[in-house]
């Protein structure tokens, strides 16, 4: 089991790094996913592709467009089976981003080959289906719907994750 806390609150590094928008050309922003990959992520991020039926259902629960999913959801159009999604299936579905499970910051696909074929219809984003808190907070960040979405600072160029550092009080 992984030593990553259920409450994203106790990561203030990752998640202002999750949730950071940067000023990159065209109104595109940056999202590292559970995996720690930085993605590059359109504007606007609305259609929406999941590679499971636990992903699926998280994104359903934030009221997300879900228009397609790996494995069965009631009312959502099937791209394949769970965790194997196919890749030409997804693509007629005109995603803006594909979003997966990751366990231990691996994807949690049944075949991880499928990933690049998958980065070629959409942007992939991972999220920690390990832990359902930090998922969600994820999720939201990445739908713009968590407060820290819009309030988070951008995180620092080469600094590796940890607790944020704090300076003594002078007075």
């Amino acid at each position: 089991m992984s030593s990553t806390p259920e409450n994203p609150r106790e990561q203030p590094v990752r998640t202002a790094a999750l949730t950071a928008i940067i000023g990159a050309a065209g109104g595109r922003r940056a999202f590292v996913d559970a995996t720690g990959t930085p993605v590059t992520l359109p504007p606007l991020v609305r259609r929406l592709v999941a590679t499971d039926e636990v992903v699926g259902a998280l994104l359903r629960e934030l009221g997300a467009e879900l228009v397609g999913c790996a494995g069965t959801l009631d009312g959502v159009e099937t791209v394949g089976p769970d965790r194997a999604p196919d890749p030409r299936a997804v693509a007629a579905l005109e995603p803006h981003v594909i979003v997966a499970g990751a366990v231990d910051r691996v994807h949690d696909l049944a075949d991880e080959r499928l990933v690049p074929y998958l980065r070629k219809v959409a942007p992939v984003i991972a999220v920690d289906t390990g832990h359902p808190a930090v998922a969600r907070a994820d999720l939201k960040a990445l739908l713009g719907t968590g407060r820290a979405a819009r309030s988070a600072p951008a995180p620092i160029p080469n600094r590796p994750p940890g607790p944020p550092q704090t300076r003594p009080r002078l007075w």
